[in-house]
């Protein structure tokens, strides 16, 4: 009996291995598990704080046209001053021209406000030239320059290119709540410095004094 079984499984054995042999090999794809696993593309995070930028300084009615911006690391003075939000960017235009644009946000307070202005209109031109003062017609700066004190702010804006000071207004009325403007000078590249009020959405030269 043993015999007979030991017989029948040889005989199992070789006709198993006989129908291997004469069949198709199978497509090691068709027998490899398939998995629904795909590789994640790399996402490269946004700066969260550019993107707000980048609405503010391109909005429609500024038209700055800003493609880069990055923070100045140059240490401010109005650091030194009891600020609610200060900083200096340097900010590149679709043309590659760059401005660096510098401000200091206070508690809404006028006299407050005037009184830092001096002070950093002081440090930043007078100590240089004892001549220089509010409202003259002086060359204080070698490139161009636009700054404006409201009621509630500082902007400072300084650079190698041309720049417009409508559309930094324009800026600034658009992110500042009841801005009222004290004092907006501009000076082009070699020229002299020009004192502006604002009214009825333009400015007005202030005669020379």
């Amino acid at each position: 009996m043993l015999n007979q079984l030991s017989l029948f499984l040889l005989l199992l054995v070789l006709v198993s291995c006989s129908e291997n042999k004469s069949g198709k090999l199978k497509d090691l794809d068709q027998i490899r598990s398939k998995s629904s696993y795909q590789q994640k593309k790399k996402i490269t995070p946004i700066d969260r704080w550019k993107d707000t930028l980048f609405t503010m300084y391109n909005q429609d009615s500024v038209e700055l046209n800003i493609w880069s911006i990055e923070v100045d690391s140059n240490r401010l003075f109005f650091h030194e001053f009891n600020y609610v939000e200060s900083a200096m960017y340097s900010i590149t235009d679709s043309s590659n021209h760059t401005f660096k644009h510098q401000f200091a946000r206070f508690k809404t307070d006028s006299t407050n406000v005037k009184n830092n202005f001096y002070n950093w209109f002081d440090k930043e031109f007078c100590q240089r030239n004892l001549a220089i003062r509010i409202y003259n017609r002086l060359n204080i700066f070698p490139k161009n320059i636009f700054f404006v004190c409201t009621n509630q702010s500082i902007h400072v804006v300084k650079s190698e290119t041309k720049i417009d000071p409508i559309k930094w207004i324009k800026l600034i009325q658009l992110t500042e709540r009841k801005v009222d403007f004290i004092y907006i000078c501009h000076q082009a590249k070699n020229k002299n410095a020009l004192w502006y009020t604002f009214e009825q959405n333009k400015l007005n030269l202030i005669p020379a004094q």
